[in-house]
């Protein structure tokens, strides 16, 4: 069988290796992606079709029956003795979803009120938003078709979506079977031959931990960014959420450094005169080697130097930082430093996962904003003969953290997206954001 999920070694029956089981950094995301919504988001804005809205949705039902990473849900383990698995479902609910017509901003409303929202991966693990015949959209004259993917995070990374999504909406992925199912008879089975050798794993995976946190202290490894005091937007965002777009050439952020960089540097910027702060971070996603989890990134910290005036200046110690964490995140030390829940029990990291105390406010952030960056490939999608003209994301907010940044490009068009709470930020604080992060950028 053919399966589009990470690649492993399979010295064992083939039988077994057609299973996929959740990782268990995987099924934790999901674990607490009641209190922490977590599903992403991936926008794609498209010129109106020329064939009718029905015809394109029959043809992304084809497209996703035939591949077999999207004909899944999450089966339960009885009793939770172990962890989830990933098992082939037959759709009994559509999950194409069609929104009433409207204005872009009226979209933007619509969606704002999705972001708050989860899918069920015991059903399934995505859903497809479509708004069809949506007037005032970016980079266009004409009315537009927005399709918007969700996706579980315990399913998939933002690179990983990124991928589904092109395979979906270019009809390019090769045909492949879903895994199997297993009984329940045999979930406990394999749970209880596995108990006995969870422990000593555990054991281990502790002691090769206590030695990787010494490599990450020598000085040949670039340290941790310092955690930042907290500012106005690192408190709780409550369950509204509201997002906005702002779309750009990829030349107006390219001007600095990478499309990455100069969105950093004008976040800084718009950030830091919005709060009238100068001692500024972001938390950045910094995609890994893919594992057998679903997720191979890690965040790191960022300095934004606000204090620095010069665009130039200030991203060339922002490009240094971020490489320099970069290095430290993709450090094998780090690697053997994350895998301490690789071999727990799953009822007892259940128990430990449900009882975290969300409410505790830390003295310090990794953070202070998240910006998360995506390059989607080139601008040669279409759907229904409607070329795309740009593509977006909407980072999930945390209990820290209510204000969340997405850098999503497609072809030469960049979408600087905002997500936060109106509980944080009302409209007008908002409107006067977005206002400072235009500025920002023409200044670059």
């Amino acid at each position: 069988m053919i399966h589009s999920y990470p690649p492993r070694m399979c010295l064992r029956r083939q039988a077994d290796c057609d299973l996929v089981q959740m990782h268990p950094s995987d099924a934790r995301r999901e674990w607490l992606g009641d209190r922490i919504p977590g599903d992403l988001f991936a926008l794609y804005c498209f010129d109106a079709p020329a064939t009718p809205v029905a015809d394109v949705l029959d043809e992304l039902r084809s497209r996703a029956a035939v591949m077999g990473e999207l004909q899944v849900r999450m089966v339960e383990v009885p009793a939770g003795l172990d962890y989830p698995y990933w098992a082939a479902h037959t759709q009994a609910e559509d999950r194409f979803v069609v929104h009433e017509s409207g204005s872009y901003e009226q979209m933007l409303v619509a969606l704002s009120g999705l972001v708050a929202t989860r899918v069920d991966v015991t059903v399934s693990p995505w859903r497809l938003h479509v708004f069809p015949h949506v007037t005032g959209a970016p980079r266009g004259n004409g009315p537009a078709l927005v399709v918007v993917l969700q996706m579980s995070h315990a399913f998939a990374d933002g690179v990983r979506t990124s991928a589904l999504a092109r395979d979906l909406l270019a009809g390019t992925a090769t045909p492949t079977t879903p895994p199997r199912a297993l009984s329940p008879a045999g979930m406990l089975t394999r749970a209880v031959l596995r108990l006995p050798f969870s422990i000593p794993r555990v054991i281990a995976d502790g002691r090769r931990s206590v030695d990787a946190a010494r490599q990450l202290a020598d000085p040949s490894v670039p340290p941790p960014t310092p955690g930042r005091p907290l500012v106005a937007v690192n408190t709780a965002p409550g369950p509204r959420r509201t997002v906005r777009t702002i779309v750009f050439d990829s030349a107006a952020l390219r001007s600095v450094g990478t499309v990455t960089i100069g969105a950093l540097t004008a976040i800084g910027a718009a950030l830091s005169q919005f709060l009238g702060v100068d001692e500024l971070s972001a938390e950045v996603p910094v995609a890994v080697a893919p594992g057998t989890a679903r997720n191979s990134y890690r965040n790191v910290g960022v300095d934004l130097h606000c204090a620095i005036r010069d665009p130039h200046a200030r991203a060339a110690a922002i490009a240094a930082d971020l490489a320099l964490q970069r290095i430290r995140a993709r450090h094998p030390a780090m690697a053997i430093r994350v895998r301490t829940d690789d071999h727990v029990p799953a009822p007892l990291l259940r128990f430990g996962t449900d009882r975290l105390d969300l409410s505790v406010v830390p003295p310090t952030v990794t953070g202070n904003t998240v910006v998360s960056s995506v390059y989607r490939g080139p601008a040669d999608l279409e759907l229904g003969g409607g070329r795309v003209r740009f593509t977006s994301g909407f980072p999930g907010l945390s209990p820290v953290q209510a204000l969340t940044h997405g850098v999503h490009g497609i072809g030469d068009t960049v979408t600087l997206s905002v997500t936060t709470s109106p509980d944080v930020l009302d409209a007008a604080g908002l409107a006067r954001y977005v206002s400072l992060l235009h500025e920002a950028v023409a200044s670059l």
